[in-house]
């Protein structure tokens, strides 16, 4: 991804790293879906929600029951319309991950 391509992203979102407890970058770039509530991160900023609060599909990783037609749901919408920006986010935390891993000691 490109410097460039980061600078749109808000600030809130370039700068945000979750704060839950034991959570790591390893388990916060995982592609799988995240059974630890991690999408309820304090401080989530709206743009990186992608997971419904009602039926806990998680649109990044197309995994959940859904309750509703993904199709007019505002709520579905608004969530896939969030998956871009999550993405983008992740190739930051996973930047961070490479450098800390290959940092000179």
């Amino acid at each position: 991804m490109a410097e460039a391509d980061l600078v749109v992203l808000p600030r809130s979102v370039r700068e945000f790293r979750p704060l839950c407890p034991g959570c790591t970058l390893h388990h916060a770039i995982s592609e799988d879906a995240k059974p630890c509530s991690f999408y309820d991160c304090p401080g989530l900023p709206h743009e990186l929600e992608v997971t419904c609060d009602l039926c806990l599909f998680d649109f990044v990783a197309d995994d959940g029951q859904m309750k509703c037609d993904h199709l007019v749901c505002e709520t579905a919408l608004r969530l896939k319309g969030n998956v871009a920006t999550y993405l983008a986010w992740v190739e930051i935390l996973k930047a961070e991950q490479h450098t800390r891993t290959h940092a000179p000691a």
